[in-house]
């Protein structure tokens, strides 16, 4: 077999283009023959440097480290088929750009890989769920305690959960619980177009829904949160304020179909149990055999916490690489192995870190915000419901003159949000008030500067001048 047709079968399409002698070509010349027009010059070295890697196993000097450990790193999301996926989609995209005789700019190339990332669904099996269950249960588990409790050898389950960690990002996010260190966490929803500058800025999403919106997530010192509302109204013409009062991370198979390895959600069915828990109220309802029992939304936290430099100093990292070892983290903040053992898990059993199991890439590929007013009764049925779907992040909230609210954010197979809004219409309508997006954009998604804490007098700092709110056609006030 000659070098042009080991590269098609590497590739699984045929060239775009033939030459008369191609024994005398190099490799990295034959798969030329294989990229459209298209693919400006910078984008073509990066690729062609990128096969080199997969069909050779040579890396080529002076690449471009970080893109090119970019494309590693997808390739091994997408089961080492990257390449490919990309000659397939370039070529593709070449039949509706060939007329205009234009080519591809480097950021709609990147904005191409992105999104052929994004979209990739790995399929689970079994084995794969097993795991998942086991780590839904307990998202700090160990390689051992699931290979114990599963019968299975501890190599064969560390092999299967690697994979599910670099093909699915499978992994333990901690998410800060702010009224822990004294911050006030506002969610505040804007009609229109809007930024928002601040130190204390979690996140910004835009969101459709009939209109254009804004979601902003930010915290705030406690004595700022009349200030930071009165600043929004004055600025925007129409805006909903909520403070966040209790948060929950929900991630369930129930729907997933081994078989299919895929979800299938028949959301008639979904309709009749959510409305058979709003009638018999949550604590009524038999939850399905190995469900557990139903509960409600976790408490409103009691109050902050006396925060100190150590808590800060731990918080700080653990934010960053919550999966750093306990060897490491001693010896990056300079504290003996058994003190920083002991105060990583105080952080975490006093509710300041929360963990939350984390992974992508197995179509849930909408991402859907569910906005529900009601009493306390409605909304924790609500949430056992809810809590049925595959991937749900739950806020308990309360809007600023005391009424019960909660924020569901879902991520849902693709063609969700029609049958999920005609579940919520037919069932809730007359129970609560609701609103129901579909996010088409995010940016940042963090947590304040601990450097914004005063440790002399135990409170955050705040000013004016630390929060700016420009509206799309304004200026800042």
């Amino acid at each position: 077999m000659g070098e042009l047709e080991r590269i098609r079968e590497f590739l699984g399409c045929e060239p775009l283009r033939m030459v008369e002698n191609p024994e005398g070509l190099s490799p990295e010349e034959l798969f030329q023959l294989f990229l459209p027009d298209i693919v400006p010059e910078s984008e073509r070295r990066l690729l062609t440097g990128f096969f080199r890697y997969k069909y050779r196993g040579e890396t080529v000097p002076g690449e471009d480290e970080d893109r090119f450990s970019d494309l590693v790193r997808a390739d091994a999301v997408m089961g080492e088929e990257l390449l490919p996926s990309i000659v397939s989609k370039l070529r593709q995209l070449s039949k509706y750009m060939k007329f205009s005789g234009e080519v591809l700019t480097s950021e709609q190339f990147r904005q191409t890989l992105q999104d052929m990332v994004y979209d990739y669904r790995v399929r689970l099996d079994s084995r794969d769920l097993k795991i998942l269950n086991m780590m839904r249960e307990n998202v700090l588990t160990s390689i051992k305690s699931i290979a114990d409790r599963l019968g299975w050898s501890y190599t064969t389950t560390h092999r299967r959960v690697k994979r599910l960690e670099e093909r699915c990002r499978l992994g333990v996010f901690p998410r800060l619980n702010y009224s822990r260190i004294g911050l006030t966490h506002l969610l505040v929803l804007t009609e229109g177009e809007a930024h928002v500058e601040s130190p204390y800025l979690l996140s910004r999403h835009e969101l459709l829904g009939g209109d254009m919106y804004n979601l902003f997530s930010i915290v705030v010192p406690p004595r700022a949160v009349n200030k930071v509302c009165n600043d929004f109204e004055r600025k925007l013409p129409r805006v909903w304020t909520w403070i966040v009062e209790g948060f929950e991370g929900v991630i369930t198979f129930d729907f997933y179909d081994v078989d299919r390895e895929d979800w299938s959600i028949d959301w008639n069915s979904w309709s009749l149990f959510l409305s058979h828990v709003l009638s018999k109220g949550w604590d009524k309802v038999i939850p399905p055999e190995g469900a557990g029992e139903p509960s409600p939304l976790p408490e409103t936290p009691s109050g902050g916490e006396d925060i100190t430099k150590r808590d800060l100093e731990f918080i700080d990292v653990l934010l960053h690489r919550f999966d750093v070892t306990t060897k490491d983290l001693s010896l990056m903040l300079g504290y003996g192995e058994r003190t920083t053992a002991r105060d990583r898990r105080s952080l975490i059993e006093r509710g300041i870190i929360q963990p939350c199991l984390s992974i992508d890439h197995i179509g849930l590929n909408e991402n859907i915000l569910l906005i529900v007013e009601s009493d306390a009764e409605t909304l924790n049925s609500f949430a056992v419901a809810i809590r049925r779907l595959p991937k749900a992040w739950i806020y308990r909230m309360r809007t600023l003159d005391g009424e019960s609210a909660l924020a569901c954010w879902l991520e849902a197979p693709p063609g969700s949000i029609t049958p999920l809004e005609r579940a919520v219409r037919r069932t809730l309508r007359p129970l609560a008030r609701y609103k129901i997006f579909f996010r088409s954009n995010q940016e940042g998604s963090g947590a304040p500067l601990i450097e914004l804490y005063d440790l002399q007098s135990r409170a955050w700092k705040w000013s004016p001048k630390m929060l700016k709110i420009i509206p799309k056609r304004g200026k800042e006030e």
